[in-house]
């Protein structure tokens, strides 16, 4: 499978220490801010997130960034440059605007989290490589890769009003994918400076593989092509029964259907909050319906004729429409995971329960979820 190209002349060198530890191996010391967390969360589904970003001085994506690539055996497997893979990160957490309620950098470290336990869970990773003819650890730095960007320079907006303002993004990706596009080129655009480039040595061909994946789950993101991926999803699974392999069973067998397969993953991740503790995803929704009204507020001092789905305060909000959204979005993209990935069954059964807590919701949800957001803000 790739590794780098060539070997770096010198040698290698070690993160520096920092405001979050050197970041280390496993067997090391646990006093290192946020290690502990890492730890735990490495082999479970959940993370704390809001703790996480607390022990980080509010650098959990890069904490997290780091850390897996360190444990997972990465940094060692392709020769990467420990400081340049922490430059990287840190530099990608920059531009990740604490200004969003939701769009933040503590939003995209959960969704990192929430893919590498989907790596070590299932055997994605396995089904994946055989299909575009890759080693493992391609596809799982793929993974990390377009988690970690999938969010990068969000500006706590909707691709509809980049698209109904005439934002420049909107002119240059044609009003399709807007921010998503955004975000998988500015991210590349970093990778080639020389002060971030940690992956400037893997083979050519590696690189495409890499680079085309990560672009491909990226996008991918977008709801509005949410339908069709479900489609395409449900396409190859046909084919695959067509072909006598058994539900749960059967891999990818063309580089098409593998990447539809690892959409479906990071789909899932980016809304991994609904699989958080009861709790934890209330204030993952309150932070959502923060940012959605305020969009609601430039909207209308912008003088548009209707605002936004979601976006009017004087109107339901996203916490009075979870019982649309699970049904709508949620249900089905979590049921075609764990119907390709077994072994994701946790994940969707917490869903569920998440789901079935919303079903028996009263008024006093409003008062949990102000009390929610209140607590996670106090903690980061």
């Amino acid at each position: 499978c790739c590794r780098r190209l060539t070997e770096p002349v010198g040698e290698k060198t070690s993160l520096p220490p920092s405001m979050l530890g050197e970041i280390p191996n496993h067997e090391e010391s646990e006093a290192l801010p946020g290690t502990s967390l890492l730890s735990e969360a490495y082999g479970s589904w959940h993370l704390d997130d809001f703790a996480l970003a607390r022990a980080t001085q509010g650098r959990s994506l890069s904490a997290m960034g780091c850390y897996l690539f360190r444990r997972s055996g990465l940094i060692e497997h392709f020769g990467f440059d420990a400081a340049v893979v922490r430059s990287f990160f840190e530099e990608i957490e920059r531009g990740h605007d604490d200004a969003n309620p939701y769009h933040n950098r503590v939003h995209v470290a959960s969704v990192l989290h929430k893919m590498h336990a989907l790596l070590e869970h299932t055997d994605l990773l396995a089904r994946v490589a055989a299909a575009v003819g890759q080693g493992e650890p391609l596809v799982r730095l793929a993974c990390y890769m377009a988690a970690a960007v999938h969010d990068y320079e969000h500006r706590g907006v909707t691709n509809q009003f980049l698209v109904k303002t005439h934002d420049d993004w909107a002119i240059r990706y044609n009003d399709r994918a807007v921010s998503e596009n955004h975000h998988a080129a500015a991210a590349f655009a970093v990778l080639k400076s020389p002060r971030f480039n940690f992956v400037q040595r893997l083979d050519p061909g590696c690189f495409r593989c890499f680079r085309g994946l990560v672009i491909s789950m990226v996008l991918g993101t977008d709801l509005a092509d949410h339908g069709s991926i479900l489609k395409a999803f449900a396409d190859g699974s046909a084919r695959s029964r067509s072909d006598g392999g058994a539900l749960g069973e059967a891999a990818p067998a063309t580089e098409r259907e593998a990447t539809v397969l690892l959409q479906i993953a990071l789909k899932s991740c980016d809304l991994g909050h609904l699989s958080l503790p009861w709790e934890t995803h209330l204030a993952w929704v309150a932070l959502l319906e923060e940012e959605l009204f305020a969009q609601g507020d430039r909207e209308r001092a912008l003088g548009f004729s209707s605002l936004s789905f979601n976006t009017d305060r004087e109107k339901p909000g996203a916490s009075d429409t979870q019982l649309g959204f699970f049904a709508g979005i949620v249900l089905p993209l979590f049921e075609a995971l764990v119907s390709a990935l077994p072994g994701a069954a946790p994940l969707v059964a917490a869903v569920a329960e998440n789901h079935r807590r919303w079903q028996g919701a009263t008024a006093d949800v409003k008062r949990e979820m102000r009390e929610a957001v209140e607590k996670a803000r106090s903690s980061h």
